[in-house]
């Protein structure tokens, strides 16, 4: 039998799933009013299909107390996480390039989370019962799983074109990347001759116009392995209770709030459908959701209202955007829909003087007469468009600053010759922070006190004959390149103080 069991042997991803971090978990199940649990310092965090490691690897650099552990059944992938745990000097994760079922018998620690990226779409039926088997010995009673997934009814227009993909790429024993160019060329046809299918579903030409421009590594791991199963919340709730696991909410913390995404009629909908299972799936219809990112509970316990807000309340929270750049509209399923700028406006300014928690906002003058429910409702509406992170406890920041330091100074070194590793560590969030190549060499250059940052990178971009584009021109000469990167590099500064904030720079 083929070891890979259908899966694409092909390089996934270096990217980062903000998804996948313990803060951001412990808001999600807060805001929803459940008991998230203990010491997130402390933690013990396993992933399943960890992909390259990088998110796995960064995790455990920004929780250095922490045990983690991290598997993917390629072994290309393994041996890269591998040696970027040790080129960042992380050494509290073991990595593992196990089957599912041969994962589950090793002699692991009980785990306070469990996270899955995607990976249960991906994966037949009897890995998905490996996994669930996986779950049912190894979470902690209180502990937390983190799943995501394509779901219904999101994907009922594409999925034939998933199938068309496999199809028209020829043998399935040959190399898959160059399969793929061959099966979009034939699925372009169906555009290219006004096919009935594409008339009547006019979505479609910009969701497989965005495929073809997606890396065909993702595109391989997306479409092309041989299962692929599209569930119903309903299906992937049932196959959970099989390790005594509740669903407890989603971890996209702007889905939390209904009034900035149903219409009053679909709220009385929901609210009068008492199977919760039937609630998530109707609520995936109402938005047209194709994939879910859900947190599933062993024995999660609700708090009282009381203990809920005092514990929001003392949550730090900091900004990842700078207040000019937040627009002050939100794109939902219900259309544009503009902030309160009498509301965001202080809260933003209060969270723009440093990493503080929500007790804190409530406290300032300026923000005194808000209350709660209106802090708390703008924080979920900052953090569920990425523009805010919750923070860890302020008092392992030290300890978590010095690990992160080491880890983010390699990551920084690895750009001056790839484009890889878009993400550092924040010992604030525990998580990760997007930085381009670019920012990431102007960062490097001032650790080194480069007098002139922008022509230390240009210099290592001529040396490396890797030119430079703007507005789709390659820009030809050294001066162009230089006052290219100078605007880049003033933008830079421009943001630095958000790099601060997280404890980046």
């Amino acid at each position: 039998m083929d070891w890979t069991e259908g899966y694409v042997d092909v390089g996934y991803t270096h990217d980062f799933y903000r998804e996948l971090t313990p803060a951001l978990h412990r808001f999600a199940l807060l805001s929803r009013g459940i008991d998230a649990g203990g010491d997130l310092d402390k933690i013990r965090y396993c992933e399943l299909g960890c992909g390259h490691g990088f998110s796995s690897v960064l995790l455990a650099a920004a929780h250095p107390d922490g045990e983690f552990h991290a598997n993917d059944f390629l072994p290309g992938h393994i041996a890269y996480a591998r040696k970027l745990a040790e080129d960042t000097g992380t050494t509290n994760i073991t990595l593992y390039d196990d089957a599912f079922d041969a994962f589950g018998q090793r002699d692991l620690p009980d785990f306070d989370i469990i996270a899955l990226h995607g990976v249960y779409t991906w994966v037949s039926e009897e890995n998905r019962r490996h996994i669930v088997d996986f779950i049912a010995r190894r979470l902690k009673v209180g502990g937390i799983v983190y799943i995501s997934y394509n779901c219904h009814p999101g994907w009922a227009t594409v999925r034939p074109l998933r199938d068309l993909m496999i199809m028209f790429s020829g043998n399935p024993t040959d190399p898959v990347l160059p399969r793929i160019d061959q099966a979009l060329a034939k699925i372009q046809l169906l555009f290219d001759t006004n096919s009935m299918y594409t008339r009547l579903n006019p979505m479609l030409k910009d969701r497989f116009d965005s495929i073809r421009k997606q890396a065909r590594s993702y595109v391989a791991h997306e479409y092309f392995n041989r299962d692929w199963t599209i569930f119903y919340h309903s299906d992937v709730a049932r196959e959970l209770r099989d390790a005594k696991l509740d669903f407890a909410t989603t971890v996209q913390l702007f889905d939390h709030l209904d009034n900035f995404n149903l219409t009053p009629e679909q709220q009385k909908l929901l609210s009068e459908t008492g199977n919760i299972d039937h609630r998530e799936v109707l609520r995936d219809f109402i938005m047209n959701r194709q994939f879910r990112r859900d947190l599933y509970a062993k024995g999660g316990l609700p708090l009282s209202a009381d203990d809920r807000n005092a514990r929001i309340a003392a949550m730090r929270f900091v900004l990842t955007t700078l207040p000019a750049d937040i627009s002050r509209n939100v794109l939902t399923t219900l259309g544009s829909l503009g902030l309160n700028a009498a509301v965001f406006d202080p809260v933003i300014a209060a969270f723009a003087k440093g990493p503080r928690t929500i007790a804190d906002v409530m406290d300032a003058d300026e923000t005194r007469a808000l209350g709660l429910p209106v802090i708390l409702e703008a924080v979920i509406i900052l953090v569920g468009n990425n523009h805010m992170q919750p923070c860890l406890p302020a008092a392992g920041d030290a300890a978590r600053a010095e690990r992160t330091a080491v880890f983010n100074t390699a990551i920084l070194e690895r750009a001056l010759n790839s484009n890889d590793l878009l993400f550092l560590a924040s010992p604030l969030t525990g998580g990760g922070f997007q930085l381009n190549r670019f920012d990431q060499m102007f960062l490097l250059a001032q650790q080194r006190n480069h007098k002139d940052p922008a022509a230390f990178v240009c210099d290592r971009l001529i040396a490396r004959n890797e030119g430079m584009v703007r507005d789709g021109k390659a820009l030809r000469t050294a001066e162009e390149n230089l006052a290219y990167l100078r605007e880049r590099y003033a933008d830079f500064q421009r943001r630095l103080p958000i790099l601060q904030q997280l404890g980046i720079a």
